[in-house]
């Protein structure tokens, strides 16, 4: 019998800034308990991204190509219902948050956050625990 908790947490990035997420991708298949499902780089890889890995989390910049992060967060979830989406942006003003929420986004992680603070974002969203902006958590 599998012990729930040792199950890796399977998580993808989608962003188009490369270096973004290489670095997310390599930090994330460093930390022993999360597992990568993949990366894409703009709104249709990621839901071909979804309908492949149908990942537990995931990281996603609010900023693509191809589409906008409100719709595209409702497809994800249509597709993929388990999956918990985390927005990363430089900035981002309140209404856009309050729509991604609305959407069923799990939160929003400012790009200036700390590696530590993606990771435990990532953590928290799979125990189902929404991110507000700054990275701290709170229950939904």
């Amino acid at each position: 019998m599998e012990n729930a908790l040792s199950h890796a947490t399977r998580v993808a990035v989608v962003d188009d800034h490369i270096i973004v997420s290489e670095m997310l991708a390599l930090s994330i298949t460093k930390a022993p308990d999360l597992e990568l499902a993949g990366t894409a780089v703009n709104t249709i890889d990621a839901m071909r991204l979804i309908k492949r890995e149908y990942p537990d989390v995931l990281l996603m910049n609010y900023q693509l190509p191809y589409g906008n992060c409100v719709d595209t967060i409702k497809e994800i979830l249509v597709e993929s219902p388990k999956t918990r989406v985390v927005l990363l942006g430089t900035a981002a003003d309140d209404a856009l948050v309050a729509r991604a929420r609305d959407a069923g986004c799990a939160g929003f992680l400012g790009k200036n956050s700390s590696i530590s603070d993606v990771l435990s974002a990532i953590r928290a969203a799979v125990r189902g625990r929404a991110i507000n902006r700054t990275g701290a958590f709170s229950t939904p």
